[in-house]
């Protein structure tokens, strides 16, 4: 199993309820990814809000999308096989988010502040075949520029 890790910087500017600021989407057909940490890192001094939940459809048109390659496998020795893609930004079409929060937090209003949410090791957050796991703000407040990075097993 290769781990990987991908992150980019994103910007939400709208203050909408469930607005997702970035979506680590899983296209392939069969192989799943187990995402063991996700970190957070605001680059401006206002509150925000990031939870972690699942998405059943990838969102369209997002402001970037950043393409693992072998430079994100830890041992560099082949990009992704499930094909994974950060999107972040505001989407054209939203991510459809599904279940309940996995994770919540509210960062205060100071550049720097962020979470790093690190789950059991050698197992992490299945994310299957077909599906994402999005960084969004479960309230109207935008969600902030802010660094994500998403760390997973396949």
């Amino acid at each position: 199993m290769s781990q990987y890790s991908v992150g980019g910087r994103g910007v939400v500017t709208a203050a909408t309820a469930n607005l997702v600021g970035a979506e680590l989407w899983n296209p392939h057909a069969s192989i799943s990814l187990y995402v063991t940490a996700v970190w957070v890192a605001q680059t401006a001094g206002t509150v925000n809000n990031p939870y972690l939940k699942r998405s059943s459809a990838r969102g369209a048109t997002p402001n970037n999308t950043v393409t693992p390659t072998i430079e994100n496998d830890w041992d560099r020795l082949q990009a992704p096989p499930s094909g994974a893609l950060l999107d972040m930004g505001t989407f054209g079409t939203a991510p459809t988010l599904v279940g309940t929060p996995l994770a919540a937090a509210n960062a205060p209003a100071a550049a720097g502040s962020g979470y790093m949410l690190p789950f059991v090791p050698g197992r992490g957050i299945r994310v299957p075949a077909g599906m994402g796991l999005c960084v969004y703000t479960p309230v109207a407040v935008a969600l902030q520029p802010m660094d994500v990075t998403f760390f997973w097993d396949e």
